[in-house]
């Protein structure tokens, strides 16, 4: 029977069926869980929980005289207390165990990380080893879809996931992105409607990837970082068909049930030994906003992990950028700009960091070019993301306003190429970069 009890009725021995506490409020890894000892009552009664529902079935139950009725009681026969409790000690030794495992296997991922300065761009691969390497890219993303169609078919039957698959195809990623992440990244962004749900996750990996080793991390960590990223939307293959790809505006109810899918696949996660610490946090909370009014809990900023904040950045960029049932894409650079728009929405210091780890400009960027001008972009190369459309609007040398004249910078020797962005103009420059853009036919 459903019961609900005060903080001081609570006792060793019993079984808590839920609290008005987030889970992230209470030191417990369950939702539900068995008060085994002094030390977890104490541990409970320290999080200061006000309404707790315990379960007298699995538990026991309080006395006669303080229990308090809720509407939600269950006239289930009592199981006996001993039989309860070795259950429920089986329970929480294998989730013990599979913690324990997890956490052996997963690095510890800062909270807090010192972002290196811009730094120079990645040289990029040019003629016949970027043909080459296209051609590698296309291969793996197909193969690559596969194995995650699978994945996610095991998901949804049931069936355990494989850890050692779903690494080995992080590493072909991760290899991939490090040769020049313009490429993977290029291709993975050529995906149809009907392959968005899957290559989704291997976009994501990939953006991990790149933004980790932006950051400077370990490479233990960019890979469980990797790793999370592919498996952060498992969620999704809970959701219904016909609301998952609906053309048209969700309603109310459609709605509600996706925002179902980073708990559904937190649950699925929780199962396997794929779920490690970080896809646990990653796959829980990558629509946590920095303002508190993302979801599934509302987390304010400062207690959003790294790791769920890169995910956020990630996962939303991708989404943009790709055809989907719903919406057509946007270039890069312009999904960048709409993104730094968003206010309260993502860790700004990581977007920025985000952008310089993809190479890409966003639309409305001020940059300093090697023929001593600046310019303002206003589109990408459809072929190229990372290769900005710019339009000139100043001379640094006489330090004057020149005529406007756009230029497609490409990777060709000898051209004009770009030199550095200006994340802080000078107010006047700003002004004329912005009467810039809004010329002619980029308004």
């Amino acid at each position: 029977m459903l019961i609900e009890v005060g903080a001081e009725q609570l006792a060793v021995g019993m079984y808590v069926h839920s609290l008005d506490l987030a889970w992230y409020e209470h030191p417990f890894w369950s939702r539900r869980f068995l008060i085994r000892d002094q030390s977890d009552l104490d541990a409970l009664l320290s999080a200061g929980p006000k309404v707790i529902v315990i379960d007298d079935s699995k538990g026991l139950g309080p006395s006669a005289s303080s229990e308090k009725k809720t509407p939600f009681q269950s006239n289930d026969a009592d199981t006996s207390f001993a039989s309860a409790i070795s259950f429920e000690a089986e329970r929480n030794d294998a989730a013990q165990s599979r913690d324990t495992a997890r956490r052996a296997k997963s690095p510890q991922i800062p909270d807090t990380i010192v972002i290196p300065e811009q730094e120079k761009r990645r040289a990029p691969l040019l003629g016949d080893a970027r043909a080459a390497e296209m051609r590698r890219a296309t291969k793996m993303l197909q193969r690559s879809k596969t194995e995650v169609i699978n994945l996610f078919e095991d998901a949804r039957l049931g069936k355990a996931v494989s850890t050692k698959k779903i690494s080995g195809l992080v590493s072909q990623i991760s290899s991939s992105v490090n040769k020049d992440p313009s490429i993977i990244l290029n291709v993975a962004r050529l995906k149809t409607k009907d392959e968005y749900t899957y290559l989704h996750s291997v976009s994501v990996c990939a953006l991990m990837i790149n933004l980790a080793r932006r950051l400077g991390l370990e490479e233990d960590v960019v890979q469980d970082l990797g790793l999370a990223g592919m498996l952060h939307d498992l969620g999704k293959m809970t959701i219904p068909d016909p609301i998952l790809n609906k053309p048209g505006k969700l309603d109310d109810d459609e709605w509600e049930v996706v925002r179902s899918h980073p708990e559904k696949g937190y649950a699925i996660l929780s199962q396997t030994d794929c779920g490690t610490p970080t896809a646990l946090d990653v796959c829980l909370h990558h629509h946590e906003k920095m303002d508190g009014t993302g979801y599934p809990f509302r987390i304010p900023g400062e207690n959003i992990t790294l790791a769920a904040r890169m995910a956020a950045i990630c996962d939303v960029y991708d989404a943009i950028t790709s055809q989907r049932s719903y919406n057509k894409p946007l270039s890069g650079a312009m999904a960048l700009a709409k993104m730094m728009s968003w206010k309260g929405h993502f860790d700004q210091q990581l977007l920025r960091s985000f952008v310089e780890s993809l190479g890409i400009f966003p639309i409305g960027s001020i940059v300093h070019l090697t023929n001593e001008t600046l310019a303002v972009v206003i589109g990408e190369d459809p072929e190229d993301y990372s290769m900005p459309l710019v339009r000139l609007f100043y001379d640094l040398p006489s330090r004057s306003a020149v005529e406007y004249r756009d230029i497609q910078i490409t990777r060709d020797s000898g051209t004009v190429q770009f030199h550095a962005t200006y994340y802080d103009p000078d107010p006047a420059i700003e002004a004329l970069a912005k009467n810039a853009l809004h010329q002619g036919e980029y308004a």
